[in-house]
């Protein structure tokens, strides 16, 4: 492994803090001090000249200074944290990782890779995320806290989902609240594995279930905070729409949409319209004008404090607006500003993305490229136990050929 900057300058800084020694003592007779301060900086690459030195002074091996030790694990943890920069707070924990941290351990290693499988969601790196979450439950059974079983489960079925292995994190799920049942764990954390559960059983058309785990959910989250109650009613709006209910499908987003203030949970409280209009704009007939409304509720939010993935929804979302408004010009433009961005959405948006573009091609005149692949796209989704997409595109089809 490469010495790489600023790395290499925290490492060096770390072990020299760790000896009680200043710049001065450590530069000794064979460096400056202000070249030993430009390293620990970053601002100067290290040679190998340099390197052997250091070392020699630290009593160390080389090797120390290529990565993180497992023993500082922490460390690593918190400057990963600490960083706003995705790809570096990735590389540093998993060169501590690879390091090896002493098995009894294993609870910091935990929550290592709870940290590092965020950073992978946020750059869009969903297959190396459900890899890390995968140890992630590992880590947890040999734990054996139940709290932390629970959130793995939970964690990895919500990426399986995002992926669209819809089976998979139905059984994901299905683990997640068996075992918050047989430990009798906080009602907080039954209902976050409830949700997940019921968003799976709706994906992949067990309705009965849902609505019967969703009345569950209901009375669970009565005794739950703010945060928990709006969720809770998000989760269940999207039950009753797929059961054709959508008059109740609309209260409970309306009862949702105005129980959360933004001041308690700003990124909630976005993502909550988000849903709201992509909800809205699958009722039928579509409710394009509450829609709308939402997507300018969401506008401001989705600069001040979205992030790259939010941006990327809101856009999609803005298109199909477009779409269904008529504007088709607009709607193929917010189209190719997505296809210029690193793909970021999860499976269920990529595949309604998808859907977009080839709608548009019925209707800009390429009927028959467009029908076969909204075709070949109902059947994908159908094939990976997405029932209620595959419907939705089969919908989108008959909607598209009538205007024809």
């Amino acid at each position: 492994m490469s010495l790489q900057q600023p790395e290499f300058g925290e490492r060096l800084k770390a072990l020299r803090a760790e000896r009680g020694l200043s710049q001065q003592q450590l530069a000794g007779g064979g460096m400056s001090p202000g070249y030993l301060s430009r390293l620990e900086s970053g601002a100067r690459p290290p040679t190998a000249k340099a390197v052997e030195y250091l070392a020699t002074q630290l009593g160390v091996s080389t090797a120390e200074f290529r990565g993180l030790r497992s023993d500082s694990l922490a460390q690593a943890l918190a400057i990963a944290s600490s960083t706003e920069d995705a790809d570096r707070a990735l590389r540093i924990l998993e060169e501590a990782l690879a390091t090896g941290a002493p098995s009894e351990d294993y609870a910091l290693q935990w929550q290592a890779m709870r940290v590092m499988s965020g950073f992978q969601q946020d750059i869009g790196d969903r297959e190396a995320q459900l890899r890390t979450l995968g140890q992630l439950v590992d880590l947890a059974d040999s734990i054996g806290r139940p709290e932390l079983q629970v959130y793995s489960h939970v964690s990895r079925a919500r990426c399986q989902r995002a992926l669209g292995q819809m089976e998979h994190a139905h059984e994901s799920a299905v683990q997640a609240v068996a075992t918050a049942n047989a430990h009798s764990l906080p009602p907080r954390d039954t209902a976050g594995a409830l949700m997940v559960l019921i968003s799976t059983e709706t994906a992949v058309g067990n309705l009965i279930e849902a609505r019967e785990h969703a009345a569950e959910l209901d009375e669970l989250a009565q005794g739950l905070g703010q945060v928990q109650q709006t969720e809770a009613l998000w989760t269940a709006a999207h039950v009753h729409l797929r059961l054709g209910d959508q008059a109740g499908a609309a209260q409970r987003l309306g009862t949702a949409l105005g129980l959360l203030d933004s001041r308690v949970s700003p990124l909630l409280w976005l993502r909550l319209r988000l849903a709201a209009a992509s909800l809205h704009l699958q009722m039928s007939p579509r409710n394009l004008d509450v829609a709308e409304k939402c997507l300018v509720e969401a506008h401001p939010a989705v600069e001040l404090v979205g992030s790259a993935v939010h941006q990327q929804e809101f856009t999609l979302l803005s298109a199909q607006m477009a779409f269904y408004r008529g504007r088709l010009d607009e709607a193929g433009r917010r189209c190719a500003e997505l296809a210029e961005t690193t793909p970021l959405l999860a499976y269920q948006d990529e595949l309604a993305l998808k859907m977009l573009r080839s709608q548009l091609r019925v209707l800009g005149g390429e009927r028959k490229e467009g029908t076969r692949e909204l075709q070949t796209l109902a059947e994908e989704a159908q094939a990976r136990g997405s029932i209620d997409l595959s419907k939705e595109i089969w919908r989108a089809l008959a909607e598209t050929l009538a205007q024809l």
